[in-house]
């Protein structure tokens, strides 16, 4: 495969010569040698030679400095012209809300609890985030979302931790007639 790669540019010159010897007038017999001295100097000019310093030299080494990372796929992912953005973006902001909406209780797969979803990121943005065109005004929409269900979670133990202490007379009331000992 290798030796038919490097034969491919001198046959083309070897052709072109031939034809533009033909072009000329030149005899049949002697633009073909012509084009083969052509196809041979042209072969023998990109043999490397034993002395040639890249003859046995490694290949560069890649360099350590760059690391491909999923952040940087997700970012080719936004197209600017048309203010869209790919399906793994899209994916990934999907991810969060759910997860997120999960710790309130809230299943983002059912249908039923539609209402609970836009109440809590807002109208019509779930259903937005699984269309067909998805624009980054979406996805900025969805990451705020994703920061006030957070912060609703995270208020959401010491709410239950209040409401179960109010629940409980001796604890919401401390109050010396409650509890009065017998002996």
């Amino acid at each position: 495969m290798r030796a038919a790669r490097r034969a491919v540019l001198p046959m083309v010159i070897g052709g072109l010569a031939a034809g533009v010897l033909h072009v000329l007038g030149v005899q049949s017999v002697f633009a073909w040698g012509w084009a083969i001295a052509a196809a041979t100097v042209t072969l023998l000019i990109g043999i490397r030679m034993p002395d040639d310093p890249r003859f046995d030299a490694p290949g560069r080494a890649p360099d350590p400095r760059y690391v491909g990372s999923e952040v940087s796929r997700l970012a080719w992912a936004i197209n600017p012209r048309t203010d869209t953005v790919n399906e793994a973006v899209t994916r990934r902001v999907r991810a969060t809300l759910a997860r997120r909406l999960g710790r309130l209780g809230v299943d983002a797969e059912d249908d039923a609890q539609t209402a609970a979803i836009d109440r809590h990121l807002g109208p019509g943005l779930w259903q937005r985030l699984n269309g067909r065109r998805t624009t980054v005004g979406d996805i900025r929409a969805g990451l705020e979302a994703a920061e006030r269900v957070e912060q609703l979670a995270m208020l959401r133990p010491q709410r239950i931790a209040h409401s179960a202490l109010a629940d409980q007379p001796a604890l919401a009331d401390p109050s010396p007639s409650q509890g009065k000992r017998t002996r």
